[in-house]
């Protein structure tokens, strides 16, 4: 108890800290997540580790996102072109959204959290995965005003590297929502190491270090001779090789840059590269409910200590609203871009990272012109040579932008930009390669996402033997279907109904058998064309047994007498006598009937209460 309310009070505490950080400081940053990382599962338990609250807490009732960041994915492993190519993806960018019912703390510090319903997906904890939580707060009420710029906290290699929030009536942008350079990490520059060019270590056991590190991916390594040498490591680019091979960029939506080639004293650079292969497309994969943060840039190899390390990705938003505006005289940006990688002197030069995630569950948009909004999610730059042919920066490969609602565009501007590689030498006679494909082809619209779907209402009545169950959302999403779940016990929960989603209808409606006594309670679930599952919030129905549908019979009576039910019933009963003190009477449960045998009890006048889950009957029994 005391426990639970230093939380609050600690609550309460950041929003105050938040309000006078904003007017002291408006253009600082503001974290709005709490962060953990989850390492097991079990049923609807997650034990954590790893816990941040430094902005934001864990609360009972509160919704968080559970989100798989890294898995065993690696399908390749051969020292070749083609390692860190993708193996199994099982649940990696997959998110949801669920409910903390209960909280277990050391020294005030969260171990485990239990949902009030298990994750779906399959979610892997092993040593090459990473599966956070993310708190997902619900800011203001109902309308919320951006104080100052939001961001993600930056990736850590176990959590962070995501901003989600909700806000349930009209957001209004006064400030930036960034998660630029939040993901994955980039790979480091080399040690000092000339010794001619060598573009044949895609990955190596021995003097590891003298080729630039990959940039970190999907994956997560625990072997470091996989994490050097210009083998890509899926979308993490490849680290240039000897010598002054460029870092190749890390891949998102679209493939990441190869790095330039290296320095043997031609015009060409060396031949074949030794330059970093670009990180690789996740275009097959992403959706409304699976996101990625981009791959880090792969560093660059030097000699001379003038080379640079690999960028940043970008890292993820995920962002619920009614409704987005500005107002005034601004310039409003939503952006998850990748880092791009500094220049370098007559060294090898880092690949750039690529551009992240960002889903938009917004219903309306009201952007005014003096206020425009621009939302980007593009791969970053390759850095460039200051010196004759060494290795340029690949260039960062696009990122993903996915709107719930139609694509915005009146005072709105929306890319997805592949990063341009950086030059191989001071006069720009080549360059390394540019993050692969079109540009803005990450960008989807009218995509079902997996946050909490927006309903005007969700409502279940009793209506006489019928329940009528009818909902509403706020504007049409392309799903495949609903589904009306019902349980009466809290734990199992069953399909009903199913109607199929209507483009032309926003209402619907459906009745269900009330066939139960006391307590039902129903809930709503949303199928997406990719079979992704979100879940309204829970309503109950009461139904209350009528005092004449329970019968005493024989009444008077002598030996025995008998409680009969319409259906059958769990329940207590209690006799008690004219004195107000219960009388022990043996009691025989059968199906629909309660036996009592009153052969010990003395003649007069007694109460049978019949004590059911939520109502108490009673009954007067005539003992002769």
């Amino acid at each position: 108890m005391f426990l639970s309310l230093l939380k609050t009070m600690k609550k309460h505490y950041f929003f105050l800290i938040f309000a006078f950080s904003a007017f002291f400081a408006e253009t600082k940053a503001q974290i709005v997540n709490a962060y953990a990382k989850i390492t097991a599962i079990s049923g609807a338990t997650l034990t954590l580790s790893n816990v941040d609250e430094a902005n934001d807490t864990f609360e009972i009732g509160e919704n968080i996102i559970i989100m798989q960041m890294q898995g065993n994915t690696l399908g390749d492993v051969s020292n070749s072109s083609t390692f860190g190519n993708l193996g199994t993806l099982g649940a990696v960018g997959r998110y949801e959204v669920r409910e903390i019912q209960s909280i277990i703390e050391t020294s005030g510090v969260p171990t485990s959290i239990t949902l009030t319903m298990p994750p779906i997906a399959p979610y892997t904890t092993n040593a090459n995965s990473s599966v956070q939580i993310i708190s997902f707060p619900k800011l203001g009420n109902p309308n919320y005003t951006t104080p100052r710029n939001l961001q993600a906290r930056n990736w850590d290699g176990n959590t962070g590297g995501v901003l989600a929030f909700e806000v349930s009536g009209t957001l209004t942008l006064a400030h930036s929502i960034t998660a630029d350079g939040a993901g994955f990490r980039g790979g480091t520059r080399s040690d000092n190491d000339g010794s001619g060019c060598d573009g044949s270590y895609f990955i190596t056991s021995t003097n590891r270090t003298r080729n630039g590190a990959k940039g970190e991916s999907i994956y997560k390594s625990t072997n470091l001779d996989y994490d050097y040498a210009r083998g890509k490591i899926l979308n993490g680019g490849g680290g240039g090789n000897v010598h002054n091979g460029g870092g190749g960029g890390g891949g998102s939506f679209k493939a990441g840059g190869a790095g330039g080639p290296g320095w043997n004293g031609s015009a060409a650079g060396c031949s074949p590269s030794a330059g970093g292969l670009g990180g690789i497309s996740l275009e097959a994969f992403f959706s409304g409910s699976r996101v990625f943060m981009g791959g880090g840039g792969g560093g660059g190899q030097q000699n001379n200590t003038v080379g640079s390390s690999g960028g940043n990705g970008g890292g993820i938003i995920l962002l619920k609203a009614q409704s987005i505006r500005t107002v005034g005289t601004c310039g409003i940006t939503i952006s998850a871009n990748g880092v791009s990688s500094g220049d370098a002197g007559n060294d090898g030069v880092g690949g750039a990272g690529a551009g992240g995630s960002i889903v938009l569950q917004v219903d309306n948009w009201n952007i005014v012109g003096t206020c425009p909004v621009a939302v980007r999610a593009n791969g970053g730059n390759g850095g460039s040579v200051n010196s004759s042919v060494h290795g340029g920066g690949g260039g960062g490969g696009q990122g993903f932008v996915a709107y719930s609602s139609t694509l915005p565009t009146f005072n709105i501007t929306t890319t997805t930009n592949n990063g341009i590689g950086g030059c191989n030498d001071t006069g720009c006679s080549s360059r390394a390669s540019n993050g692969e494909g079109a540009n803005n082809a990450g960008i989807f619209s009218s995509l079902n996402t997996a946050m909490p779907m927006t309903l005007k209402h969700f409502q279940a009545e009793l209506q006489e033997d019928k329940v009528k169950i009818h909902w509403q959302v706020v504007s049409y999403v392309p799903i495949l279907y609903f589904e009306v779940e019902k349980t009466t016990d809290g734990i199992h929960w069953q399909a009903v109904k199913r109607l199929e989603a209507r483009e032309n209808s926003l209402a619907y409606e459906c009745f269900d058998t009330a066939d139960f006594w006391g307590t039902a309670y129903y809930r709503l679930k949303q199928v997406g064309l990719l079979q992704e599952v979100v879940y309204s919030h829970i309503v109950a129905v009461n139904r209350l047994l009528d005092a004449k549908q329970v019968i005493l019979y024989p009444n008077p009576a002598t030996k025995n007498t008998h409680i009969e039910f319409e259906t059958a019933q769990s329940c207590v009963v209690r006799v008690v006598n004219a004195l107000g003190q219960n009388v022990v009477v043996p009691c025989l449960h059968e199906d629909k009937k309660v036996t009592l045998d009153i052969s010990n009890c003395a003649k007069g006048v007694y109460l049978v209460k019949i004590i059911l889950k939520n109502q108490t009957i009673v009954k007067k029994l005539v003992v002769q």
